[in-house]
């Protein structure tokens, strides 16, 4: 715990803040309870998958269960920060919202901080920002080419897979392990991304991956069908065949895997990444044309107010 703190300190001295120090065993424990949750979730996904029409109560119970902790934790946070900004605001709806933030966004932190498991308190700035990218770089090019084998088993072998529950198992983790580390770099990396909204949109494939399985959804909820009034209606719903979108869904995250890891690989070329640092130098270039614009407006301005004053009465 002594550790945490001194790495916290010694890694992100801007956060030296005593909230931050007084928070960070609480950091330690709800970024756990978010690991949980999205573990969790997985297993969730994975049951519904299986048997949409009864997929179990046991996870979706111990989810409900792990939101009352988190989200007390995010009122308390936000309260003994006293900040009621916008900035802030969002965050605490965003870890109300999605529970899983809560593994780098925390409700205690100072502006322009986080807390990161391995790291302790730090400051989110663009050097933070491409360290985490760096980290992420080769573990997330693993998990993306570890789909392969999955999906090339479950597509030539599906018979045999049927009728093996262990290898179901090593499937279904493999598959699991997959999806929660596309949700922890997308989680880490957007509450790090200087923009947020160009992030997403620039890593929409990412997101694509983490929203996809949610479809499995559509199959177990037969309640939407009472949604559906009229014959018309009624015809459409069959029509429809909830099932088939369901597996049009996790063939589809599947695929977007695979798509994933060619971009990452291309993005590992010499070329990519010059072409990567340039697009970093223009922004900052645009930056600099920007504050140095504001710079000589007030200058005009400063010297305009003088004339004023030096002029005759």
């Amino acid at each position: 715990m002594n550790r945490a703190k001194d790495r916290g300190t010694k890694n992100g001295p801007d956060c030296d803040d005593p909230i931050h120090r007084e928070a960070t065993p609480r950091e330690q424990l709800m970024t756990g309870l978010a690991v949980v949750f999205l573990v969790l979730s997985a297993v969730a996904l994975r049951q519904i998958e299986h048997a949409p029409e009864d997929p179990g109560q046991l996870p979706a119970t111990l989810l409900l269960a792990l939101c009352l902790p988190l989200g007390i934790d995010a009122l308390v946070g936000f309260v003994r920060r006293s900040d009621f900004t916008g900035p802030a605001i969002r965050r605490l709806l965003v870890l109300l919202l999605i529970p899983p933030f809560r593994i780098a966004l925390s409700p205690y932190a100072a502006r322009c901080c986080v807390f990161l498991p391995t790291l302790g308190w730090q400051k989110a700035d663009l050097d933070l920002y491409e360290r985490m990218e760096r980290t992420f770089g080769i573990p997330m090019l693993f998990m993306a080419v570890l789909i392969l084998p999955i999906l090339a088993v479950e597509l030539f072998w599906a018979n045999w897979v049927a009728e093996h529950a262990i290898v179901r198992l090593i499937l279904d983790l493999g598959t699991a392990a997959i999806w929660i580390a596309f949700c922890v770099e997308f989680i880490v990396m957007t509450t790090l991304a200087p923009k947020k909204l160009a992030y997403i949109a620039r890593n929409w494939i990412n997101l694509a991956i983490i929203v996809m399985p949610f479809l499995a959804f559509l199959r177990g909820l037969q309640g939407v069908r009472l949604l559906w009034l009229g014959k018309g209606l009624t015809k459409a719903a069959k029509a429809l065949k909830v099932y088939r979108m369901r597996g049009l869904g996790l063939r589809g995250w599947r695929g977007m895997v695979a798509l994933d890891l060619m971009e990452r690989l291309l993005h590992r070329t010499p070329e990519r990444r010059l072409e990567r640092l340039r697009e970093i130098l223009a922004e900052q270039e645009r930056k600099e044309a920007r504050l140095r614009q504001r710079i000589r407006d007030l200058e005009s301005q400063v010297n305009a107010e003088k004339d004023a004053g030096d002029g005759p009465d």
